[in-house]
């Protein structure tokens, strides 16, 4: 599979079927399409409980950047080893960086959320096992999809910034195998997320 074919499948599970149910989670992605635990699912008429840590500051993500999310040398921690790029992500509505890594075979996307926040990455809201986290204090999510073999393996974290606001960092494989296994690359994602709060906090 060349370049541009692994990028296209890859951003399909990054931004598709919003309309997915509850009932769905854990089915393999190819027996229904393109699935993604990154996908939050239409605002329903019940209200979400608030996250049980409370933000130390917000952090407000109108006018941030995504790709000055990481720096110069956070990318080359994290293997990228491609120019970062830009794409307006529908589904998240909200611009999204990508950091690709040819070596490695792994992708990073950021995205700063304006349009919603945490709340709408709560369990029964995404396709995915929902797990909480807590990083730099700030009230967190990290979201894991079940794929089939042939689907490339990849893990969500969402942070809690702002009332309504996250930044959401997908970490996910670029035909890489065998898998990097759940642990290793929600493990990623999380180390991924922390960098990018702390860079928020230095702002």
């Amino acid at each position: 599979m060349g370049d541009r074919s692994r990028t296209l499948v890859w951003l399909s599970l990054a931004m598709a079927l919003a309309a997915c149910t509850s009932e769905q989670a854990g089915v393999p992605a190819a027996q229904r399409g393109p699935l993604t635990s990154s996908t939050p699912q239409p605002p329903s008429s019940s209200t979400s409980a608030p996250p049980t840590v409370s933000r130390p500051r917000d952090l407000a993500m109108s006018g941030v950047r995504p790709c000055d999310l990481l720096t110069p040398d956070q990318q080359r921690k994290f293997g990228v080893d491609d120019q970062p790029r830009i794409n307006d992500d529908q589904t998240l509505q909200a611009q999204s960086c990508y950091f690709d890594s040819q070596k490695l075979r792994t992708k990073i996307s950021v995205s700063p959320l304006t349009s919603f926040g945490i709340e709408r990455f709560q369990p029964g809201k995404v396709n995915g096992e929902v797990r909480p986290l807590t990083l730099r204090e700030f009230p967190a999510v990290e979201v894991f999809t079940e794929t089939i073999e042939t689907i490339d393996m990849f893990c969500v974290v969402v942070v809690d910034v702002a009332a309504g606001q996250a930044v959401h960092v997908n970490y996910g494989e670029d035909g890489l195998r065998p898998h990097l296994g759940r642990s290793e690359v929600c493990r990623r994602a999380v180390e991924v997320a922390d960098v990018v709060t702390g860079n928020l906090l230095a702002r």
